[in-house]
């Protein structure tokens, strides 16, 4: 445990006066806190305090995670009970109900915290009724969420239900209808598990399970929340969307059929994985990220081969049957182009196969959308071409330098740009029955134009490399809501 700064006194005030917990108290106050306190600076993997050890100081968390754990005899690791990654006190409850430790805390990232001689702070607490009330509220707040955990467990809560309940917490108040919250998971995902009451299988199966319903986007260790997705827009109430337990007759009844809605989206994200697959061999060839780039290569190919897995599964109609054929013939050829290393030498090839492959796709998705017979299917292939679009338009940005006719690949940029715009303004039109749906097509639409401004030469983007990533960054941004978007007309369809 080191001290930050050279003037830790000054550091330590300003660090307090900006807490919400302390912010506002009477100076004397704050001046004795400051002046019987000290900053922290922990790395990771360190103890803060050990169960059984005398309470000397209470903590105040400024910034990173930590845990609370009690020794067992099976782990050295112990139970958790608490998982802390939000400015907060750290066991309050110890800090006035006893005079030691029940639990150890442990670092789990880079940790800012400042300590408060226990003694001064009681007295402060006597003395200021404010401060009082700010820590019963504290620890109301977390009697509630203890109570809800337990309420959770007894009413049999899935556990993807459970990881929904965990992930919303941590964004705090969602505020705005549509758009997205970004919550970074700084524990390990066993960690987390443990802290809702599953093992780290469990947490993982529920990730792909709110991320396949839309609900999510898993970037790494950023998980962002779709607001509007958050809403069970399909049942006409808006309400939350529930997950609740299977019986054992439908986990086991296997999936011949898909709805119009789910098949026409199934079909269409063969086609931006198509884009998507040769933006990432691009970067790749690019050497820009290149590790990220690999890893998220692989994905791709395995949502790609489990997507067309899923649709020969389905008893399809003839027409659509003959389609999804061609896109799996095409399928070999354009995986083993994609495999790394990935030589700019072979970028014209790969091109070309980005493109057989996304017109193969495009009219399987096309057709599942005509074959639907509702207005609403097609409505979700058009949202489906958007979702395509935003990353077509930055392979083009990316493979343009490849290219023998720059010209050509800057029209085919032009051209797809006023189709994604034709698109978006005939959304507005078939989303406005649906408040949810015109809030997300308004976030499309301020995304979209950061994208577009994000393609344009920049002096503080000076060279291909730093434009590159502005550009892929700001396109995965708009993938995400576009992608919210055909989710919702999704749902929609009869």
């Amino acid at each position: 445990m080191n001290g930050l700064f050279k003037d830790p006194s000054r550091v330590q005030r300003n660090l307090l006066a900006a807490s919400p917990l302390l912010a506002g108290l009477a100076s004397s106050h704050l001046d004795a806190l400051s002046e019987s306190s000290r900053v922290l600076e922990l790395a990771a993997g360190e103890e803060l305090f050990r169960a059984g050890e005398t309470i000397r100081e209470a903590h105040l968390l400024f910034r990173g995670s930590v845990k609370r754990s009690t020794p067992t005899r099976k782990s050295a690791a112990g139970s958790l009970i608490e998982l802390i990654e939000t400015p907060q006190w750290i066991s309050p409850g110890e800090l006035f109900a006893g005079r030691r430790y029940h639990a150890t805390c442990t670092t789990l990232s880079a940790c800012l915290l400042v300590a408060i001689d226990i003694h001064r702070l009681r007295q402060a607490v006597r003395q200021d009724s404010e401060l009082s009330w700010r820590l019963i509220e504290d620890l109301a707040r977390r009697q509630c969420a203890l109570e809800g955990d337990a309420s959770s467990h007894l009413a049999g809560l899935t556990g993807t239900q459970r990881t929904l309940d965990y992930l919303l917490e941590q964004a705090g108040e969602q505020g705005a209808l549509a758009g997205e919250k970004t919550v970074l998971l700084k524990a390990s995902k066993k960690t987390i598990a443990a802290r809702i009451g599953m093992t780290p299988e469990s947490f993982s199966r529920s990730l792909r399970e709110l991320r396949d319903n839309g609900l999510i986007v898993v970037d790494g260790r950023n998980v962002h929340i779709q607001r509007a997705a958050l809403l069970d827009t399909a049942s006409g109430d808006s309400s939350r969307l529930s997950f609740d337990r299977k019986t054992r007759g439908e986990r086991a009844r296997p999936t011949r059929s898909l709805a119009p809605g789910p098949l026409v989206n199934a079909c269409g994200k063969l086609r931006v994985l198509s884009q998507r697959l040769a933006i990432a061999w691009g970067l790749m060839a690019s050497d820009i990220a290149p590790s990220r780039a690999r890893l998220r290569l692989r994905q791709l190919d395995d949502e790609f081969a489990h997507i067309l897995d899923q649709l020969a599964a389905v008893d399809l109609p003839p027409a659509l049957a003959d389609d999804l054929l061609a896109v799996a013939n095409l399928w070999p050829a354009y995986r083993a182009a994609l495999t790394p290393p990935a030589d700019p030498v072979e970028a014209t090839r790969l091109f070309a196969l980005s493109e057989e492959v996304l017109a193969a796709a495009d009219r399987l998705a096309s057709e599942a959308g005509a074959a639907s017979g509702a207005p609403d299917g097609i409505t979700v292939n058009i949202a489906g071409r958007n979702r395509m679009l935003s990353q077509r338009i930055g392979k083009l940005f990316l493979f343009t330098p490849w290219q023998k006719d720059e010209a050509a690949s800057e029209a085919l940029i032009a051209d797809s740009i006023r189709e994604f715009e034709d698109n978006l303004a005939s959304l507005r039109q078939s989303g406005c029955k649906l408040p949810e749906l015109t809030a997300q097509l308004r976030e499309v639409s301020l995304q979209w134009t950061r994208f577009c401004n994000t393609l344009l030469p920049d002096l503080a983007r000076a060279g291909r490399a730093p434009h590159v990533r502005a550009v892929m960054l700001e396109g995965d941004r708009l993938l995400r809501h576009v992608d919210t978007a055909v989710k919702l007309y999704e749902r929609l369809a009869p």
